[in-house]
C-alpha cells in the first residue's frame, strides 16, 4: 500500500503530491526557458498543444499591434533575401523580449522543476 501522509518531505507521497524532491538549478531554469520560448516561436503558443498558457500573437498585439500589419506587408516583397534578413532580425528581437517577459513565468519554473526531477530519476 502507497504512503498518503503527504508531507512534502516524504520520499512516497511527496512526489505524487506535485511536490518536489530537488530543487531545480540555475541549468535547470535556462534550459527550460530556452524549450519555452522555443516552442512559442515554432507553434505560437505554449504549451505547443492544448490550452495556451501563452500565446505570440496575443502577446506580440498588446505590445504594438502594427507588429503583425508590418510583417505581413514585408512578406509580399518579391525580395527574398530582405524578407530574410527582416525574419532573421525580427526572431532575434522577439527572442530578447520573450526572455524578458518569460524568465520568472510559473510554466517556465514548473518545466525547470521536472527537469531537477528528471536528473534525479
Amino acid at each position: 500500500m502507497k504512503c498518503m501522509c503527504g508531507a512534502t518531505d516524504c520520499s512516497v507521497c511527496g512526489p505524487l503530491q506535485g511536490f518536489s524532491q530537488h530543487q531545480p538549478t540555475e541549468r535547470d531554469y535556462e534550459l527550460a526557458l530556452i524549450e519555452v520560448i522555443e516552442t512559442i516561436l515554432e507553434y505560437g503558443q505554449w504549451p505547443k498543444k492544448g490550452r495556451a498558457q501563452f500565446d505570440l500573437y496575443d502577446y506580440l498585439m498588446d505590445r504594438d499591434p502594427s507588429y503583425a500589419a508590418e510583417m505581413y506587408v514585408a512578406s509580399l516583397s518579391d525580395n527574398e533575401y530582405a524578407l530574410q534578413v527582416r525574419r532573421d532580425r525580427e526572431r532575434k528581437t522577439v527572442t530578447e523580449m520573450l526572455r524578458n517577459h518569460l524568465a520568472d513565468s510559473d510554466f517556465v519554473a514548473d518545466l525547470a522543476a521536472e527537469y531537477a526531477e528528471e536528473e534525479f530519476a
